[in-house]
């Protein structure tokens, strides 16, 4: 083997320091762009949340207006119902009518007059 001299030893040191430099430049860069990228991604997060919410909350008001919706429908169809039922319930417990029945004979008793009493006649004897 061959003894290496100062220089080349110094060399070889400034060497790897170097490569050892732009090594910590790429990871500096790299480093920087992924911390960019996390800043931007959650602002972007961020933004797309806020959206959602925004959503979110026309949804419910829309969903809250469905109900009040639905529950007025309920309540008409029951009123209608209740007001059908008591209409035909009406409708089928009516009297027949009075022209069509007939009425009671009239009866008139006349008192007789009556007869003298007769005595009856004697019986001749002969």
């Amino acid at each position: 083997m061959t003894d290496l001299t100062r220089q080349e030893v110094d060399a070889k040191i400034a060497a790897l320091e170097a490569k050892n430099a732009t090594s910590e430049a790429r990871v500096d860069a790299r480093l920087a762009n992924f911390d960019t990228s996390v800043k931007t991604g959650f602002a972007d997060l961020r933004t797309s949340f806020a959206e959602l919410r925004t959503e979110m909350a026309e949804l419910r008001a829309e969903m809250h207006k469905g109900n009040v919706d639905i529950v007025k429908w309920v309540i008409g169809v029951g009123l209608a119902s209740i007001g059908a039922m008591f209409a035909v319930s009406r409708m089928t417990d009516k009297p027949p009518p009075q022209a069509a029945a007939q009425p009671a004979p009239i009866i008139i008793t006349v008192p007789q007059a009556a007869a003298p009493a007769t005595t009856p006649a004697p019986v001749p004897t002969k």
